[in-house]
């Protein structure tokens, strides 16, 4: 992608009129951004500490990008490209950037220049995040993001940005490799880059730090588990497109789970199909390993803490997938051993494309928590209440809509609120919980 300074005026001009047009709630945000906004080139933003943040970039294989990286005062910030690939199967490729230096909670800019010729190309502001700072932390949760869904991918991102979470987390079925197409590593890695340069999520002005763990569309197939045939390049994928590395505040665990410890929680992203076995055959779905390495860093202290998975927890009222329906043993021993760490938990899950929260009765953990589950933002939904009768259940909704979920970490205790929203920007479901152990 080449472009005169003619041209590139052009399009920053042409796109935010576009944005103007659609009645954007970020309208005002482009107005702020710097000049070299156009939104031409998807980028996202990833873990993000006060002195560093992550981002990956889209990129056209037959021309290179460089980047700079500046502050409001226009001083430069270290940036290097500590990953890339691009594959001779398909045109488009992924750098992996790593930003330097940075001062807590302080605006930066990120400058996409054509290689070549020196050309701006793109602008994107993003900010470092002091994660020590505060005990409560808003994010938001999302699942099942198909890009054939055109109308809902543009304007639900719209309406999820404007919501200024802290943190985006994404807890499956970001990419959908396995539609309409044959299942090959190709493919895998076509419909990733699709993806990226379809959604609005990576197209905005001011980016947000979004975590990811996968499922199984985000795997590769549907419903699968560890024979899949392409996980280790297919891991290779999810890892170079929304992976970051070991920093301040977040570790990379097992597969392509991951720690987070932020805002006075602890928040696990729990790989579900890379050491996953079939369903009833009395296995495990994160493998024993993993489970392992999680209850050792969930009972190091008494944070409160967030277990976030493709799957559902407790629910075992449907056909489609969960921990309690397909692994009854394995999940009922977890339990138990979760029963003797001292920190509250609570759980996120996707998938199922309808979004609820379901109380989870004492008996289990000992004090009453609650499964936030949240699906689809914009994939294929339909009204499935009275099919599917949760007797647990507090919250519904089967409309396309994501979850925003304010969290506040007390003694032995965290207090929840969790907002549904949907594509007309509305709340769907309010609920509010305390969780505390007693």
């Amino acid at each position: 992608m080449k472009t005169s300074r003619r041209g590139f005026l052009q399009l920053s001009a042409s796109s935010i009129i576009g944005y103007s047009a659609l009645g954007s709630p970020l309208f005002s945000e482009i107005a702020e951004a710097a000049t070299g906004y156009t939104g031409q080139i998807p980028i996202c933003q990833h873990m993000t500490n006060s002195h560093s943040a992550q981002l990956t970039v889209l990129t056209n294989g037959s021309n290179p990008y460089a980047y700079k990286v500046y502050d409001a005062k226009g001083r430069p910030q270290a940036i290097q490209i500590w990953d890339h690939e691009i594959r001779k199967s398909y045109h488009q490729g992924i750098d992996k950037l790593y930003v330097s230096g940075l001062e807590p909670d302080n605006s930066y800019y990120l400058q996409v220049i054509d290689k070549d010729r020196g050309t701006v190309l793109d602008e994107r502001k993003f900010k470092s995040l002091k994660l020590s700072s505060r005990s409560n932390v808003r994010f938001a949760l999302v699942s099942c993001a198909s890009d054939f869904f055109t109308t809902h991918a543009r304007t639900m991102w719209d309406n999820l940005f404007a919501q200024k979470p802290d943190m985006i987390f994404l807890i499956g079925d970001a990419v959908y490799c396995d539609f309409r197409c044959a299942t090959t590593e190709e493919n895998i890695w076509r419909r990733y880059c699709e993806t990226r340069s379809r959604l609005r999520h990576f197209r905005q002005p001011s980016l947000i730090p979004t975590l990811a763990v996968w499922d199984d569309h985000d795997y590769g197939r549907n419903n699968m588990c560890k024979t899949f045939k392409y996980k280790v390049s297919s891991k290779r994928t999810f890892d170079l497109f929304f992976g970051s590395r070991n920093t301040d505040g977040f570790k990379r665990t097992m597969g392509v789970g991951s720690q987070l410890t932020a805002f006075g929680h602890k928040f696990f992203f729990l790989d579900d199909r890379y050491f996953r076995d079939e369903a009833q055959s009395g296995g495990m779905m994160w493998g024993g390993d993993q489970q392992e390495l999680l209850l050792e860093k969930i009972c190091e202290n008494s944070k409160p803490t967030w277990l976030l998975n493709g799957s559902q927890f407790f629910t075992g009222y449907h056909k489609q997938e969960s921990f309690a329906k397909d692994y009854g043993k394995n999940f009922a021993d977890l339990l138990t051993k979760l029963r003797k760490c001292d920190g509250p938990i609570a759980f996120a899950s996707g998938d199922v494309h309808f979004s609820e929260v379901s109380s989870v009765d004492p008996k289990y953990l000992g004090y009453r928590t609650y499964e936030y589950t949240s699906s689809a933002i914009h994939s294929i939904n339909f009204p499935v209440q009275l099919i599917y009768r949760n007797p647990r259940r507090e919250e519904f909704t089967w409309h396309h809509n994501f979850l925003i979920i304010d969290s506040t970490a007390g003694r032995n205790a965290m207090q929840i609120k969790a907002r549904s929203i949907n594509a007309r920007n509305k709340i769907e479901f309010s609920h509010q919980a305390v969780i505390r152990r007693t």
